[in-house]
């Protein structure tokens, strides 16, 4: 079971929770998936085995949300023993839940094994508030939860990816030209600030495409995102 990676529990959870009426998003705020249903939001850590780093992690996603949960493989027929015993007393203590997946059959199925009373919270408004803003702002689920060192796909980056879309369509960008199309002082400080190089300045508050900028919008694993706002653009334009 070993040979396995992470983020192929990701998607067994994902349609699980979705299955019951949640928006399920991977990587948000460094979770791994963060699960939303009107104003009820769960959290879930995916592990190949339940470890301390793990506790600590949930101990951390308690300031976000009452509910969060361990992901990790179910355990082979017979390996339910003292140590499995001693981790659900730990769960419960603690309030964690606790989710496995068949990840050695090819049904990949999902089983709560334990769930949380929402008892215990340490929750941070703050975050809890950057969190909600952060899910709102993505305009769908384009990370897979549980991988390692890829380029997450957050709510700044799909809005810089949209102003791209908006400069190779227009050939430039100033803050009146995107005020024309309903955008702000928000979206002009993208530009101008060029957090990843993707503009180059053509005069005193003109952008327009760098060459980085124009491999983005080349770059299969951004195909998804640039497919959308090329669409939603050519809509606006229309």
């Amino acid at each position: 079971m070993s040979d396995f990676s992470e983020f192929e529990l990701y998607e067994p959870v994902k349609d699980f929770f979705e299955n019951l009426g949640y928006s399920v998003m991977g990587e948000v705020k460094n979770c791994d998936i963060v699960a939303k249903k009107d104003d009820d939001i769960i959290i879930c850590e995916i592990k190949k085995s339940f470890n301390i780093t793990l506790v600590y992690q949930l101990m951390e996603r308690q300031s976000l949300s009452r509910f969060v949960y361990a992901v990790i493989p179910r355990p082979k027929k017979g390996a339910k023993g003292r140590s499995w015993r001693n981790m659900l007393k730990l769960c419960k203590k603690l309030d964690f839940g606790l989710i496995t997946v068949a990840i050695d059959s090819p049904v990949r199925l999902v089983e709560v094994i334990a769930e949380p009373e929402g008892s215990i919270s340490s929750k941070n408004s703050k975050k809890e508030k950057s969190l909600k803003k952060e899910i709102s702002l993505r305009t769908g689920d384009y990370n897979r939860g549980g991988v390692n060192r890829r380029k997450i796909m957050t709510a700044y980056r799909e809005r810089s990816i949209e102003l791209l879309c908006m400069a190779d369509k227009l050939g430039s960008l100033t803050l009146n030209s995107l005020r024309e199309f309903g955008y702000d002082k928000k979206e002009y400080s993208i530009i101008y600030k060029n957090y990843y190089s993707w503009f180059k300045k053509e005069g005193k508050g003109v952008y327009s495409l760098s060459d980085e900028g124009k491999k983005i919008l080349e770059n299969d694993e951004y195909s998804k995102v640039v497919e959308f706002y090329k669409k939603q653009i050519d809509d606006i334009l229309k």
